[in-house]
């Protein structure tokens, strides 16, 4: 898995991810999948992806957290076994990396050092050192290599990380630039665990060993080991040396509370057979995640309780002369610091075992032949283990500034947890400390995949949340472990209230990171050069009721509901929509950018939805629009091209450029078709010809849009959601506040919100009432442009290339990644493709 570190670095990337452990390939794989379009670059300072699980090489090293909620929601871990050991989940990673395309993006050996902001070009220059490991021959380094020092408190070579030391700086370093930058390094520090000052370490003659620098060669077969620490690490540890054979005595200052997880039971085995490894995977996600939660609110509600549980469950599964009250009693509530757990019991059944023993005292200095301890007692040791943690380093250490101001941590405010207080282009990872860490990271990677594509749809630069005056706060981690505790000073603070609190609520963050709008009052958009306007951030939270609003009467029997944005002596600018679809459907930042243009942009409604006329005629049955005769009084599709033709003649429109999404777009083939003399310029999005041949719906989808009608308006904005969710191309991700928020507009405006799917079946016997437009296309004199997404699943990509084909002179542009939605993040790529089409609109 390993790079050559002479690995040339672009000049540029578009979203620069730094650390290529879980995080970090996380990220990479969703922002790769969701923006296609954009460059990403991924760093990391060791020599091999991984992270945590390349580095830690103790012997029964595993997770402290159930697989299930610790795998990606996007690749579920699919074996039953919960917790697992860390060279399956280093296989789950790499394999993942590999899925995705992610591990061609990563360069290794490349450690940043400094990020600085300019406001002036809108991004940030990132210094990066390339890094190597030690020379494993101790006696002679390269000269360009700095060897780390054994032990801060040692004389002599008595620490043991020789086996796996962590890479060094070399002094060598370049640049890139990146528009994004998300850190994914995680807060502990590697290079060096957090050792505490040992009395009379140098005269220990022994071998002392952290576990991530576990050396290779260390066989404990028949030798004394004293474990130091009472964390998952020594948790982990004790079954593994008593097994290969070590007298195994755990030491610990204070217990923690332990539990043990069984293995997977009745429920986990027929869901796993019922519905499959994946399927599964994803039924138990939310529950393990629920379960986590449950825990962690009982032991808030009454600690008493739950340690009393505990403590039952200990005793249970421990030998009788193990006190429960004097090695698992610790002097906190439950949750105060992580809980460990033991899968299948290991750690408890390890103490029946002859060799493995728990004591529970300060440890007062080292000796030569091991440890005394505080009570007088001693623990002879031949191999001593210090799984003592780690101090925390936010950021991986790299110095941040903007505008070449330094960016002093403790003075930042975390923002949704994921970025700080008026940092530009900046987001992080902090999983959860009382659940898996996982969890966390997904939510921000998808909070942080809909901010970028927010900012590209309304041609912002660069986005930074702003806190509040007056904003009370306080330490960024609400928890009492000693790793936190010793570097609170160190980090940025949170809020007291959202969306500045560092929530540990899986959950509560799944409504604000993803069904909430991702625009709030506390983001600034800051622009560079931006083609729509400044207010746009705000009206893009969700449909906007912009322009005035009229109801065109055609005669006795339809009338048609029109909003017109935009100066009213701008050249006109016809928006059609599509199956099902009213005007709000258009995305306001396109409105906007074309008004600002100096366009008059006439949205309509076509008949049957929203605001215009109702159609009363009998909708054609499912069975008939497969097959069979049609109703009587069935419309078609050039009858709906009339409705916009009449239209334009009641505003006084004589000609005018014109663009159709969907059946939008086949309304407007036919008026251009039909009516040359209205149509100056042509654009069909996401359109076909009527050929059955080509642009046909996929099965899934054609199911969907049989669905009876809903009858209240919860019911139908849960469908909406389901179609979009179903509709949306992998680069354009449903923002599932926006969504929502459209369909409750929707129904709002229709004059017959419980008749919706009564009138989609009519429209849709509309597109089967005129079958193969193609001799009509032929006839299109306006200059025309075609635009299909590649991943549309109601109007097959071969639909667009067909459209093409058949208007004479057409030039056909392929939007990968696109689904069948005209979504804000799309706009920009819209926008620039209508512009450069229409050209001057006074020329004819």
């Amino acid at each position: 898995m390993s790079e050559h570190p002479g690995a040339a670095l672009p000049e540029h990337t578009d979203i620069l991810i730094i650390g290529a452990g879980l995080s970090g390939i996380g990220a990479a794989c969703k922002l790769r999948h969701e923006h296609p379009g954009k460059s990403i670059t991924v760093l990391e300072s060791r020599g091999n992806s991984g992270g945590t699980w390349d580095l830690f090489r103790y012997p029964g090293v595993r997770s402290d957290s159930d697989l299930y909620t610790y795998g990606y929601d996007f690749r579920p871990w699919t074996r039953q076994n919960p917790i697992a050991e860390g060279s399956a989940i280093l296989d789950y990673l790499r394999d993942t990396a590999r899925a995705s395309g992610v591990d061609e993006l990563i360069h290794y050996h490349r450690r940043v050092t400094a990020a600085d902001w300019s406001s002036g070009n809108s991004r940030w220059t990132v210094t990066v050192e390339r890094a190597a490991h030690p020379s494993p021959d101790a006696g002679a380094a390269p000269s360009d290599v700095v060897r780390p020092a054994a032990s801060e408190h040692s004389t002599h070579d008595a620490v043991d990380g020789a086996g796996r030391p962590e890479p060094v700086g070399t002094g060598d370093t370049q640049q890139l630039t990146a528009t994004w930058v998300f850190v994914a390094t995680g807060y502990y520090g590697y290079d060096r665990p957090h050792i505490p000052d040992f009395a009379g370490v140098g005269d220990f003659r022994g071998r002392l060993v952290h576990p991530q620098f576990w050396p290779e060669d260390l066989d404990v077969q028949g030798k004394r080991v004293a474990v130091i620490g009472s964390g998952a690490t020594a948790v982990t540890l004790l079954p593994e040396l008593v097994a290969r054979g070590a007298e195994t005595t755990v030491v610990q200052r204070t217990p923690s509370y332990i539990l043990p997880l069984p293995s997977p039971g009745v429920a986990e085995k027929v869901l796993f057979t019922a519905l499959g490894r994946a399927r599964a995977a994803r039924v138990l996600r939310p529950l393990m995640a629920a379960g986590q939660r449950a825990l962690w609110v009982a032991s808030k509600a009454a600690p008493r309780v739950v340690r009393a549980g505990i403590a039952a469950v200990n005793r249970r599964r421990l030998p009788a002369d193990v006190s429960v009250r004097e090695h698992f009693t610790p002097p906190y509530d439950p949750w105060d610091q992580r809980l460990c757990v033991a899968p299948n019991g290991d750690f408890f059944a390890a103490l029946h075992e002859p060799n493995a023993h728990i004591v529970t005292a300060g440890i007062d200095r080292f000796d030569a032949d091991g440890l005394v301890l505080t009570d007088g007692r001693r623990v002879a040791a031949d191999v001593v283990v210090s799984a003592t943690g780690f101090d925390l380093l936010m950021f991986g250490g790299a110095r941040l500034s903007v505008d070449g101001r330094p960016v002093e941590l403790p003075e930042r405010i975390a923002y949704r947890g994921a970025m700080l207080s008026d940092v530009p282009n900046l987001a992080f990872a902090i999983g959860y400390t009382n659940g898996s860490w996982t969890l966390k990271i997904g939510l921000v990677v998808d909070w942080l995949s809909r901010l970028i594509a927010h900012t590209d749809s309304v041609g912002a630069a660069s986005v930074r949340p702003v806190a509040p005056e007056g904003l009370r706060t306080r330490p960024l981690l609400d928890f009492d472990a000693g790793y936190v505790q010793r570097s609170l000073d160190q980090l940025p603070r949170q809020g007291d209230t959202a969306p500045w609190r560092m929530a540990m609520n899986y959950f509560e963050d799944r409504r604000q990171l993803l069904r909430k709008p991702v625009v709030d009052r506390f983001l600034r958009f800051d622009d560079a050069a931006a083609p729509v306007p400044e207010q746009l951030p705000t009206l893009l939270t969700g449909p906007g009721e912009s322009g005035e609003e009229r109801t065109v009467q055609l005669d006795d029997d339809r009338f048609i509901c029109v909003r017109l944005d935009g100066p009213s002596d701008g050249a006109p600018f016809v928006l059609i929509t599509g199956l099902a679809f009213d005007l709000a459907t258009w995305p306001m930042s396109f409105v906007h950018a074309l008004a600002d243009r100096g366009y008059r942009v006439i949205r309509l409604d076509n008949r049957d939805v929203g605001r215009s006329f109702r159609v009363t005629s009998t909708p054609p049955s499912a069975r008939r629009l497969l097959r069979g005769p049609l109703p009587e009084g069935q419309y078609s599709v050039e009858d709906m091209s009339e409705d916009v033709a009449d239209t334009l003649r009641a505003l006084g429109v004589e000609r005018a450029d014109v663009m159709g999404f969907s059946l939008g777009g086949m309304i407007a083939q036919s008026l251009a078709g039909h009516h040359p003399e209205l149509v100056r310029r042509l654009i069909s999005l996401c359109s076909t010809t009527g050929d059955p041949s080509v642009g046909t719906a996929a099965t899934s989808t054609a199911a969907l849009l049989m669905f009876p009608g809903a009858k209240t308006r919860d019911m139908y904005i849960r469908g909406r959601l389901v179609m979009s969710h179903h509709l949306a191309g992998p680069g354009f991700p449903v923002d599932v506040a926006y969504e929502r928020q459209l369909a409750a507009t929707h129904w709002d405006r229709s004059l017959d919100p419980r008749g919706e799917a009564e009138a989609m079946r009519r429209q849709i016997g509309a597109i089967r009432s005129s079958g193969d437009r193609t001799e009509v296309l032929s006839r299109i004199t306006a200059p025309t442009l075609v635009i299909h997404g590649d991943k549309d699943k109601i109007v097959r990509p071969d639909g667009g290339p067909a459209t093409a084909e058949v208007i004479p002179h057409a030039r056909f542009v392929r939007i990968p990644g696109m689904g069948h939605q005209v979504h804000p993040m799309v706009v920009p790529r819209l926008f620039e493709l209508v512009i450069e089409h229409l050209g001057d609109p006074r020329e004819g």
